[in-house]
């Protein structure tokens, strides 16, 4: 068998980009040969690579432009692993966003408090199962309309060690259908119009009903129409939007009559990413 630094040599030998791609080469001998960093592949560089025939699987994989994330069947997100596939995206830096300032301002508004959080159109179920890790006690519900996306959130639920409920169906439609009463909903529902917006590997690989709408505004405005009835004394909304959707989001507000606080802030690239909303008076819909 060959040594990993030998096959990590000729495996590169085949990258277009090797100053961009060469890091994927190292993770998926990593993967192979059980090591849990780079550090030890460097460490370990001169051991036999366990099982030739997979890494050349893995490897052909992703030199046919899929991801690494699908390749080795988990992703992290938030400081923890979730199981990804064909069946949900991978989850984004720019998500990881949405998170950490979803967790802020869940901190900020209802302190210990015990609070229900409903991830809708959760996927993975990434943000809601991070957010449930970080928080002292919660009551947890992921929601999709993807079946498949259900069944991968109740993986990680388990992935992760933490207790949650998963509901299929339409933004709120199960939590009204259930009687559920929340204090949190945070989304990243699909708002891309435009396809030519995306890589060719997301085309290609992840699941197009979770990106691409002929709407872009569709969920958000179903959930809004619907969040007092699923709200108890006051509800914190936080949403991913599309960086170019902050005016119509707020548009939205006003068509609907949302009496609410309503903030929005950049992402790392500098692009509106989250718009957080705070509905403390509690009417009939």
């Amino acid at each position: 068998m060959p040594t990993l630094f030998e096959v990590y040599k000729n495996a590169c030998l085949k990258l277009e980009n090797k100053s961009k791609d060469e890091i994927n080469v190292r993770i998926l001998l990593c993967h192979v040969n059980g090591l849990s960093n780079m550090s030890e592949f460097f460490i370990k560089k001169d051991d036999n690579i366990r099982d030739l025939p997979l890494f050349e699987s893995m490897y052909s994989r992703f030199l046919d432009g899929e991801p690494i994330q699908y390749i080795l069947g988990e992703t992290e997100f938030f400081g923890s692993k979730f199981n990804v596939d064909k069946r949900v995206l991978i989850p984004r830096q720019e998500t990881e966003e949405v998170a950490l300032y979803a967790l802020r301002k869940i901190n900020s508004i209802f302190g210990n408090k015990k609070v229900a959080i409903a991830d809708v159109c959760s996927g993975s179920g990434a943000i809601g199962i991070s957010l449930a890790k970080h928080l002292k006690e919660c009551d947890l519900f992921l929601s999709d309309i993807s079946q498949d996306a259900c069944d991968v959130s109740v993986e990680n639920l388990s992935k992760n060690n933490v207790t949650g409920y998963v509901l299929h169906g339409d933004a709120l439609k199960p939590f009204i259908k259930h009687g559920i009463k929340l204090d949190v909903i945070v989304s990243n529902p699909p708002y891309i119009l435009n396809k030519d917006e995306v890589d060719e590997s997301v085309l290609k690989y992840e699941p197009h009903n979770a990106l691409f709408t002929t709407d872009e505004l569709e969920v958000y405005r179903s959930i809004l129409k619907d969040c007092y009835e699923v709200m108890n004394d006051k509800l914190l909304i936080v949403f991913e939007i599309g960086h170019d959707i902050k005016d119509k989001m707020i548009e939205l507000l006003q068509e609907l009559n949302i009496d609410c606080q309503f903030t929005y802030r950049k992402d790392i690239n500098n692009k509106n990413r989250i718009f957080s909303i705070l509905i403390e008076n509690k009417i009939e819909a």
